[in-house]
């Protein structure tokens, strides 16, 4: 039997973070905020079951061949689910961001192969449980902690995760951005997690001032405090980088650019723009050479899951 499956679903920039991290997976996590890009990552699984003798998988990210720790372990994980301990599973994910760049693509690939995944297999999974799965996967594969749990439900603004852990137990809030605002992001090189906050009492000082951050967001929930408390943070925690510090203050000459900071973790930056500034904000960022730039209205969509 052969299936298969598309799932497409958000990434999601991160302006901030502080991390949690217990025994318990389910309660792992970060808080944070940051915007969702909507249909960023897609994800076609199909499921050959009976054709193999154990477990085979082929994974894919943007046509190139990818022996992904977080394939595997949803891979895995899903059929031990299923009690299934042959078939061959081919996966071929488009990702229309930078890998990198603090845009949250490796939850969004989880969240998006999970998906695919359990459909293919016609589990009876709750929403939660499945993404459930996902939140595991990038914690385990260490490429993220909060990511899943701000991508999985719609937001048409800023997403806010006020408290940590997994699906079952993150709660999630969403900050309205008004219209005539849309956000600009810049891209320029991505930045390993492994060269970064190696040092515990490094770690320990970013997730103080994160929970900081987070108060004051709290405090005053508006696009234009978060974007403000965003810099503060790369500032504060000496994230930033001294080509992000310049592109924001170029960016923050220009009439109706509301506030800028850096993603989480990238050489990258986003801002908020009024909208009739667009072009004049672009124009200046164009300057400084960016490999990819996009302009938008925040928001995470739904996840769409469904045969092919």
């Amino acid at each position: 039997m052969i299936r298969r499956v598309r799932a497409v679903v958000s990434a999601g920039l991160s302006g901030f973070f502080a991390p949690h991290i217990t025994q318990n997976l389910a309660e792992t996590g970060a808080i944070g905020g940051g915007l969702g890009i909507p249909d960023a990552v897609e994800a076609e699984v199909v499921v050959e079951l009976g054709n193999s003798d154990g477990v085979a998988i082929v994974n894919k990210v943007n046509g190139g061949y990818l022996d992904g720790c977080i394939a595997r372990y949803i891979a895995r994980k899903i059929l031990g689910i299923a009690s299934i301990k042959n078939c061959r599973i081919y996966i071929d994910q488009s990702i229309s961001v930078p890998i990198g760049g603090g845009y949250g693509t490796s939850g969004g690939s989880a969240v998006a192969i999970a998906f695919a995944l359990a459909k293919a297999l016609d589990l009876d999974m709750d929403f939660n449980d499945i993404a459930e799965v996902a939140h595991e996967a990038d914690i385990v594969c260490k490429c993220g902690l909060g990511t899943v749990v701000g991508i999985i439900k719609p937001c048409n603004g800023v997403v806010l995760v006020a408290k940590p852990g997994g699906p079952k137990v993150a709660e999630v809030r969403c900050i309205p951005i008004e219209s005539g605002v849309v956000a600009l992001t810049a891209f320029y090189k991505p930045i390993p997690k492994n060269t970064i906050l190696t040092n515990p009492s490094d770690l320990e000082k970013v997730k103080m001032i994160g929970l900081e951050t987070l108060k004051r967001i709290e405090d005053n929930p508006t696009p234009e405090n978060f974007i403000e408390n965003c810099y503060r943070f790369a500032i504060e925690t000496n994230l930033i980088t001294p080509r992000v510090k310049y592109v924001i203050d170029m960016m923050k000459k220009v009439k109706g650019c509301i506030g800028g900071s850096m993603n989480m973790i990238g050489e990258a930056v986003f801002a908020f723009i009024e909208e009739e500034s667009v072009d004049e904000v672009v124009d200046v960022v164009k300057k400084t050479n960016p490999l990819w730039i996009y302009v938008w209205r925040p928001s995470v969509s739904y996840v769409k899951v469904e045969e092919i």
